[in-house]
């Protein structure tokens, strides 16, 4: 799912991104598998911290595992919904996702093919190399941020620095990634 309002890559350079989780690390997950728009709603933080990535010039990419999509409990569709009100919300707060990969595979997925081993399932980097092969990103120059080892280990994988957000507000750690990692671009 590509934003429309981004232009193409500029295939002369690599640009340094920052890749995030969804659930549980910019979208708030009660349930386990959220998937309605009606769920929606920011982790505290989140919104401010795209805007800020945006301010400093950084193209921010979602990379999330969605095995509930494998397991039956919801489609694609409804994955996308959630993923454009993610994306529409953060616009109206100032920042912009550039693009979500998403891995749909799970080891219980009622689809045989939906459960065989993947290349794209976190701690698997498949979603993080794709993405930097179509829009010409950095790898060692970025950060992947999620709350979960396999958010860490995946962005390890692709070459990437990556930080486990251990809840609370996201804000301080995307404070401390851009001063640590850019220099404090857009503080």
């Amino acid at each position: 799912m590509t934003n429309p309002g981004i232009t193409t890559p500029d295939r002369t350079r690599l640009q340094p991104a920052i890749f995030f989780d969804r659930d549980d690390t910019l979208t708030v997950d009660r349930h386990g598998y959220t998937c309605l728009v009606s769920d929606f709603e920011f982790v505290e933080g989140a919104a401010e911290s795209l805007a800020l990535f945006h301010k400093a010039g950084l193209r921010t990419f979602v990379v999330t595992n969605q095995g509930g999509i494998g397991k039956g409990l919801f489609q694609r569709a409804d994955m996308h919904r959630f993923n454009d009100k993610l994306m529409s919300e953060t616009a109206a707060s100032g920042g912009q996702i550039t693009d979500i990969a998403f891995c749909p595979h799970h080891p219980d997925a009622v689809d045989p093919d939906l459960r065989a081993p993947c290349a794209c399932r976190k701690p698997k980097p498949g979603m993080l190399l794709t993405l930097a092969e179509k829009w010409h990103i950095d790898l060692p120059g970025s950060v992947m941020i999620g709350d979960r080892d396999s958010d860490v280990g995946a962005g390890h994988a692709a070459g990437c620095h990556a930080y486990r957000f251990d809840g609370g507000s996201l804000l301080p750690l995307s404070r401390h990634i851009l001063a640590t990692h850019f220099d404090g671009a857009g503080l």
